[in-house]
């Protein structure tokens, strides 16, 4: 099956992604997979025609749209405007600050969104206002979203921007996204326990990362460790 400018992982669990601009030379990433009531997309894409919406009718309809974070809200209000009947949400301890920013839209937490017995979500500890990640079992194996907490950005600004990223060996590349470190975690020890043991009990196949393109390799997963050992 082809879908006009998305990128199809698995048809049945309904995993696609597709990068996104949100900014000048900024792009992020949505990742859409079939939930148990409808397609969810997290991280909604900011910038898109009628087309593309559309072309997700051929595997499901729109039922609920993730902020990852509270940056990853941009695109909730033309998605929601085009899927009315779709519910937001985000991590729990970013309901309170989401309302703030994106008023009109009414965020519940991740915790009350029904999932199918193949994704799992977690919001990690040590997060100061929460993470979604997300896997989704395909029959490639898993399939990881990481929101922030790891990027495989294609290029980083110029100087003297980009010098904090070359410093941090942040990008380019799959990397753990120092910046994302210091802005959303609190308590690296924590994030870090977390994130070790959950690379070693279910070893992603395939990794959508917040920002970049999908990272599809034999060795994803111990890329995937000794990034996370950085931490």
């Amino acid at each position: 099956m082809q879908l006009a400018g998305w990128n199809l992982i698995d048809e049945k669990a309904g995993v696609l992604w597709r990068e996104y601009s949100f900014s000048k030379g900024a792009k992020a990433t949505t990742l859409v997979f079939r939930g148990a009531e409808g397609l969810v997309v997290v991280s909604p894409a900011t910038g898109l025609e009628a087309r593309d919406y559309d072309a997700l009718k051929e595997i499901g309809e729109v039922r609920a749209l993730i902020a990852n974070n509270t940056f990853h809200h941009l695109g909730q209000l033309p998605w929601r405007a085009h899927f009315p009947e779709a519910v937001s949400y985000c991590p729990p301890r970013a309901v309170k600050a989401l309302h703030k920013k994106v008023p009109s839209v009414a965020f519940q937490s991740m915790d009350a969104l029904a999932l199918p017995e193949n994704v799992r979500y977690e919001d990690p500890p040590g997060f100061k206002t929460g993470e979604v990640v997300l896997s989704v079992g395909t029959a490639r194996g898993s399939v990881w979203y990481t929101g922030d907490l790891l990027t495989n950005l294609q290029s980083i600004p110029k100087a003297p921007v980009g010098w904090l990223f070359s410093w941090t060996d942040s990008g380019p590349g799959y990397r753990l996204f120092r910046p994302g470190v210091w802005l959303f975690i609190k308590d690296k020890k924590a994030a870090r326990e977390w994130a070790l043991a959950r690379v070693a009990k279910e070893p992603p196949a395939i990794v959508i990362p917040g920002h970049g393109p999908a990272i599809d390799a034999a060795d994803v997963a111990e890329q995937t460790r000794v990034q996370l050992e950085r931490l």
